[in-house]
């Protein structure tokens, strides 16, 4: 179970530290990243988008970002989950 934990850690804290220092590489991947959860939300009605301003992107509301933490945290859960799954130990079976 703390393998999961810290892999999850592991991957929000890169992912963060990604948008936060912007590498222009990965500039649109990352812009993905925060735009893609935000889109369906934003169809649904739902303020996750503060006002545009003129001629370019509208930025996250509080809310877009607290969506966009919960929606990529469940995704890096996902990935830890499975990431612990394929490292736990096998236990060879007990003989009788």
């Amino acid at each position: 179970m703390r393998i999961r934990w810290v892999a999850w850690a592991v991957m929000m804290a890169l992912h963060f530290l990604a948008i936060a220092f912007l590498p222009k590489e990965l500039a649109p991947a990352l812009a993905g990243s925060v735009y893609l959860p935000l889109m369906p939300l934003s169809a649904l009605g739902l303020p996750v988008l503060s006002t545009a301003p003129s001629g370019g992107w509208a930025g996250p509301s509080v809310l877009g970002w607290v969506a966009v933490v919960v929606v990529w945290g469940l995704v890096w859960w996902g990935v830890a989950s499975l990431v612990a799954r394929f490292t736990r130990h096998r236990h060879a079976p007990h003989a009788a």
